[in-house]
């Protein structure tokens, strides 16, 4: 009888460590934007064509792994898009900042994206040639890789992301720079921690 309950312990304590299949929570907060670089202020079909892009952009940096992207805002781990965010690490809250997490970890987390930075960063590194649209999917693009960013520190608190140069990848990139909204990104030395941390996807 000890033999099976001590088995039966391990097998417990074996399945509460393995990967599991993780949820992430991602929403926008009504938003106002206007630039001279695009005219008119962003419309409300405008809003969901970035919510649309910056949900594929969350997508398809963890097809690898058993995540799900929903709009659940009770979801273990989430980001909501803020119109503004304040950097309170900061004398009396002055600056700002592109996003922020808090988390704990066992106890999941929850962050946010500041939608004015990161729209302000696309009127800036779109080409000017470019249209309003071009400009929308890079914002939407821009949002989605700031998501990635904050969902990596809720994952992974205690692991130095930000140790990554490689402005191409999800630990290292920035809306500071162009990669922020154009261009391919991986995965640098997040990888194997993800891998251990998260269940791989079943390919059919």
């Amino acid at each position: 009888m000890r033999i099976s309950l001590a088995a039966a312990s391990l097998s417990i304590a074996l399945s509460a460590c393995a990967p599991r299949p993780v949820e992430l929570g991602f929403w926008m907060q009504p938003v106002s934007f206007q630039s001279p670089r695009i005219g008119e202020p962003i419309t409300a079909e405008e809003c969901a064509v970035i919510d649309r892009i910056a949900r594929q952009e969350i997508a398809a940096a963890f097809e690898d792994f058993d995540v799900t992207v929903t709009a659940n805002r009770n979801a273990y781990y989430k980001i909501e898009v803020a119109p503004a965010l304040k950097d309170w690490r900061r004398l009396r809250g002055t600056g700002t900042q592109a996003g922020e997490a808090r988390a704990v970890a066992g106890f999941g987390g929850s962050g946010a994206v500041n939608f004015e930075y990161v729209a302000n960063g696309a009127m800036v590194f779109t080409p000017e040639y470019a249209s309003r649209a071009t400009v929308i999917e890079a914002l939407g693009r821009g949002i989605g890789r700031v998501a990635i960013h904050e969902f990596l520190h809720q994952l992974l608190p205690k692991h130095p992301v930000h140790d990554s140069r490689d402005v191409h990848s999800y630990e290292g990139n920035s809306p500071a720079v162009v990669e922020g909204y154009f261009g391919q990104l991986h995965w640098d030395i997040a990888r194997p921690w993800l891998e251990e941390k998260l269940k791989r996807k079943q390919r059919e």
